[in-house]
Order: C-alpha cells, then structure tokens, then sequence
C-alpha cells in the first residue's frame, strides 16, 4: 500500500505523454518562438505577490522566497522550455495532482488549472501570450513552493493553535528545494527528505488511502436505527449491516461468520468485535451498543479522513529526524512514549498510561522542552490557584486537614523553609509571604518520583498515588501535568547510562527516606507534548480519539481558511 502514490504518479505521467505530452515534446515544429520574453510579466506577478487564477490569490508570504527562485534563474521561464512544459513540470503537476496521497487538498495547489494549462501549451496549437506563459510558469512555482514548505513545516503556525513547539530544526532554503524539483528525477526523493521520517507518520499516510476507500462507500454508514441500548445475546435487526461495516473497518474477521443463522442477534462474535472498535476509539470496551458507541459507528468516514489529515499537519510541526531519542506525550490517546533509539518501532519504545489535564480548565498544554532532572520523593509545591481555590477552604472548614494531607505552611523555597503553625492568620497569608507544601510520601501528590523539564507552564510527568486512574478509557483528570502509569520504567530509561542506577536501586531511592534526591541526566532528552486524534499501528490497526480539547476544530478552521496560513 505503501507504494500506491508513486504506481498513480506513473500511470498519471504515462497517460499524460501517451495522450498529448510525448508527441508534442518530441516535435519540433509548432513550437511558440523561444524568443518570447516572459521575464517581465513574471517579475510583475510575483512582485505583486497576486495571482488571480490561484484557488488561494494571495501570496505575500512567499514572495521573498519566489522572488529568489527566480532570480537565480535570471527571471527566465522554470518550467517551460521553447513555450511547453518540462517534463519537470508535468511530473511535479502530477505530484500536486496526488497531494491527498499526503493529506493535502490538491484543489489548494492548482493541479487541475495547471494540468489544463500543460495540455494547451504542450499541444502545439496556438501561440500563447507571454503573459499567460509567465502566469502559468510563476502560478506552479507558487504551488511547488506552498507544498514543499507545507511537507517541512506544515501549514499553518503551531502557535496559531495553541502549541508551542519551539524545537531546533535544520532550516531550510525553500527556494533551494523547488529548484531542486526542476529535475525529474529529484521530485521523489527531495518530497521524500522533506517529511518526518518516523515510521508511524508513513503508516499513518498508508492508513489515509483505505480510510478514502471506506469514506466513498456510502453504503457503509449510517447503520439502521438500533435500540438505545443493546447487550450480549440480545435481538438486534440491525446485526448483518453492523457486521458489513466492522468488517470493513477490520474489526470483524471476514471469515468469522457465525455456524448458525444468527443473523438477528448480537452475537458474541459481533461482541468482540464491538469492543475492539471500542478500545480503538477510546471507549471502554464493554462491549454494550450505547449511545456513545453506537454515535462512533455512524460517523461518516470523511470525518476519520480528516481525523487523518489533522494528525499528518501536526507531525509535520516535528522535526524531520531527531538528533537524540525524544519522549512523545499525545495527551488525546493519554499514552507516553519513549523512544529507545532512531526509529519509533513500537518494539523498540516503551509506552505506558498517563492522565493529563482536564478539558474543561486544567488543559495540558502542547509543548515542547528538555527534560534534564529525576527527583526522587519530592516535595509537592501546590500552586498558587490549588492553594485558593481548593486547599485553603477546606483547611478552614477543617482542622485536620492539612496534617491528614501531611501539608505545611512555609516561608521560603529551600527544602528546610520554616514550618509555621495553620492558623486562621497563617492560612490567610498564604499566596502572600506563605505557601503550602505537601510533604514526601507515598500520599504525595507527585508520587514518589517527579521528571522535571523546565517550561513556562510549569509543567513536568509525575508519579502518582492515585493509581486507579489509569483503569479508566478516558483519564483527562490532573491540573494540567502529566502523571505516569509505570514511572519506575521511564526513571530506569533515563539513568541508564550510569550503571549505580539499577532498578532495585530507583526503588530504593523512591521507598527510602532520603527526600527532594535530585539527580541531573547526563544529557537532556527531548519531550513533545502532542496532540493527535489519529495514530496508526504497525499491527494495522488505525486508533481514532475523542478531540478532548476541541484543538481539531480549531486546526480544521484554519486550514479551511487557506492561504496564506497565520504564521
């Protein structure tokens, strides 16, 4: 399936030269006068940095970067020799003419004007004016350039939605990256350097191709009306099109057909199948067809295409390779990842459960920074909006409180700060000159061990006391940090370059009694916090999650927008 796009650029290109393109470039008479002048109209359209036959007019935010394009070409034509298309140009056409192979709209790059445009001129007929040479010659520029920046660095800003995904990048000359496409034989393989060389962002393009399938079959969803709700064994008429469509979706072996006519039941084979759909759609797996469930089973497969589309944008806000393992957070699938080494195979990463801030006012935030300090028992310095809004109410209503949560009053940032009694006066002071802290413990908020990634969010991961948590599909229920299902593995990850800190030892370090222990790493490692609603498996499996955040919508709306995207 991989190689889908490349057999359909083929065929396009064979198709196109067996149609019109081979016996015009291969004659040589016909041809427009190579003397014609289309410098001067090039350099007035881009300067104008308007092009009024483009789907998206406007594009000042490129102008610099064409304008260069061109003047290393001394404002001669770039894609047409002796007024027809290279055969650059026609292959480069049918590269835009596939954008959706890559989660882009090919509408948002021209292709149909300009394969039309290709056509007239590589047919020989007629002499087209300078000017329309020149706009069609800077109007497949301004698409090389918009798909080529869109493939490195995505389209639109990561600031513009909420993300701050500040990661040193190699920079790239975009100017120099189209230039390179004037050579057919560099298309593939510069498009390809371009893009985020993890493999989960190849299976998720791989996963875009049957999810287009699926959402053309309009027999497929909606399902007939089901009951509000049906269980294991019970009577459902709707049971042979919920069948057709998990099989289609891969949840439902084709070859699992019940021995006997059961066509009108919910039958356990069906159960099963429910509840893999379930977990892949972030529900619990109970198998019962609810509302919730029965909801995700009618949305139409053009929302999970885009679900798609949404998630390759993100991907490509990440750097194209990183230099060191990173660790990735995708707060919608509430999972961690570590990377182990270059290649994101789910055999060579730990993953593991985490919780994450909850989506009404204590949202995580998506960002980037480096993790460089372990530390073992730490002190839970509650932030100043906990304090007010949560603590220190209930520490006036109760006087035990504070010593039942083993919290003090102290004065000061050193881990021996003065401990001062919880008076009524003391507790009012408290955001002023004072502050609570929550001592060392296994009660402790953080656990007994805490990953500290300097940011401005004063974000980090966290071990937790409330492990029942992570016994729950959806876990958006911290104020904002990210608490972590197996810490003792990413502590063991993180330190094993120093041979004294075996496991036993981390235990040890996290049961004794030596608090606020904190050890510096060596060497930094990078943790993005991201946000995909969409992740493909090795196993074939696509997971889609709910958009707890509402960030999808937000994305959605500003791609639709189009360009020039908000930078």
């Amino acid at each position: 399936m991989k190689q889908a796009p490349s057999r359909l650029l083929r065929l396009w290109l064979v198709t196109w030269l067996a149609g019109i393109g081979a016996s015009a470039l291969a004659s040589g008479g016909c041809a427009p006068p190579a003397a014609r002048d289309t410098a001067e109209p090039a350099r007035d359209l881009v300067r104008s940095a308007r092009h009024s036959d483009l789907k998206w007019p406007e594009f000042p935010d490129l102008r610099a970067e064409i304008e260069r394009l061109y003047e290393r070409a001394s404002w001669r034509s770039l894609w047409l020799r002796d007024g027809r298309p290279t055969e650059a140009a026609i292959g480069l056409i049918a590269r835009l003419a596939a954008a959706e192979s890559l989660g882009l709209e090919a509408a948002d790059y021209d292709a149909t004007w300009l394969d039309q445009e290709a056509r007239a001129f590589a047919s020989g007929r007629g002499s087209p004016a300078p000017e329309r040479l020149s706009r069609f010659d800077v109007g497949l520029s301004v698409a090389a350039v918009r798909l080529v920046s869109a493939l490195h660095r995505g389209r639109v800003s990561p600031r513009a939605v909420q993300a701050q995904l500040f990661i040193p990048r190699p920079s790239l000359a975009v100017e120099m990256a189209v230039d390179s496409l004037r050579h057919p034989d560099l298309q593939g393989p510069v498009l390809d350097r371009l893009q985020p060389r993890l493999l989960h962002y190849q299976l998720l393009k791989n996963v875009l191709v049957r999810m287009r399938r699926l959402a053309r079959d309009t027999t497929l969803v909606p399902l007939p009306a089901l009951p509000a709700l049906v269980k294991p064994g019970m009577r459902l008429g709707a049971a042979v099109p919920l069948r057709r469509l998990l099989e289609a979706t891969g949840d439902l072996d084709r070859g699992a057909r019940p021995k006997i006519s059961a066509s009108g039941h919910y039958t356990p084979d069906l159960v099963a199948a429910v509840k893999r759909f379930q977990r892949r759609h972030g529900f619990e797996p109970d198998g019962v067809l609810g509302p919730a469930t029965a909801a995700a089973l009618n949305r139409p497969f053009a929302r999970r295409v885009r679900q798609i589309e949404l998630a390759l944008e993100r991907f490509r806000w990440l750097p194209v390779s990183f230099t060191v393992p990173p660790i990735i957070v995708n707060i919608p699938a509430f999972r961690l990842y570590v990377f182990r080494g270059a290649i994101d195979r789910e055999e060579d990463m730990i993953a593991m459960d985490v919780v994450v801030g909850e989506a009404f006012d204590k949202r995580t935030p998506v960002f980037a920074a480096a993790l460089k300090h372990v530390v073992f028992r730490p002190y839970w310095e509650v932030p100043a909006g906990i304090m007010k809004t949560e603590l220190i109410p209930r520490a006036l209503a109760d006087k035990k409180f504070l010593q039942r949560e083993r919290m003090v009053l102290v004065s000061g940032d050193a881990d021996d700060a003065p401990v001062l009694p919880p008076t009524r006066e003391n507790l009012a002071r408290i955001g002023a000159d004072l502050r609570l802290r929550q001592l060392p413990g296994p009660e402790n908020a953080l656990g007994l061990v805490k990953f500290l990634l300097p940011n401005a969010h004063d974000v980090y991961l966290h071990d937790t006391a409330a492990k029942g948590l992570f016994s729950r599909a959806r876990r958006d229920m911290s104020h904002g940090c990210v608490r972590l299902s197996d810490p003792v593995a990413l502590a063991g990850h993180l330190l094993r370059d120093r041979p004294e800190w075996t496991v036993e030892r981390i235990r040890q370090a996290m049961d004794g009694d030596d608090d606020n222990r904190m050890v510096t790493l060596t060497r930094p490692v990078p943790v993005c916090i991201v946000y995909a609603t969409a992740i493909a498996r090795e196993n074939g499996e696509v997971h889609f999650y709910p958009d707890i955040y509402g960030l999808d919508g937000e994305l959605d709306r500003l791609l639709r927008a189009g360009y020039p995207y908000p930078k």
